[in-house]
């Protein structure tokens, strides 16, 4: 008779929150300054030379993003270049994340925001569900009065 082994594994992963990255308040800066603009991810791909991946990966990554993403991308979003590499990591002085953590009300962005910042949304997914957001608020691109939490 052999005995085998039972391994118990236990996680300490919070699931309903993901992580953050070192670059996450610069990977937010871009998203915000994107989504402001109403680019796509093609759009801010032609303008940066960034691909979205590399963009995405901002958010969870646990080093510094190289300084030519964050030129790119900064020149692109006309983002000032010492700021987008303190919210990159690749200068001190960063903000806290617990200390500079925005309030609930902050948090709230716009239907259209949350839309075009979802990072699992293709092109044509972001056209038909801002389409429909359009047709919901009376169309011309602006969704005042409808905020996602």
């Amino acid at each position: 008779m052999s005995w085998g082994y039972v391994r118990i594994v236990r996680t300490c992963y919070n699931l309903h929150m993901s992580e953050r990255g070192v670059a996450y308040a610069f990977w937010l800066r871009v998203r915000s300054e994107q989504a402001t603009r109403g680019w796509t991810d093609d759009e801010l791909k032609e303008r940066s030379g960034i691909a979205r991946t590399t963009i995405d990966r901002l958010a969870k990554g646990k080093r510094p993003p190289l300084a030519r993403v964050v030129n790119s991308l900064a020149k692109a979003l006309d983002i000032d270049n010492d700021e987008a590499h303190r919210l990159a990591g690749r200068l001190p002085g960063e903000p806290d994340q617990a200390e500079g953590e925005p309030s609930p009300a902050e948090r709230r962005i716009s239907a259209r925001e949350a839309v075009l910042n979802d990072p699992d949304l293709n092109d044509q997914q972001r056209a038909v569900i801002l389409g429909v957001i359009d047709l919901i608020t009376g169309g011309g691109g602006e969704d005042q009065g409808r905020q996602a939490s």
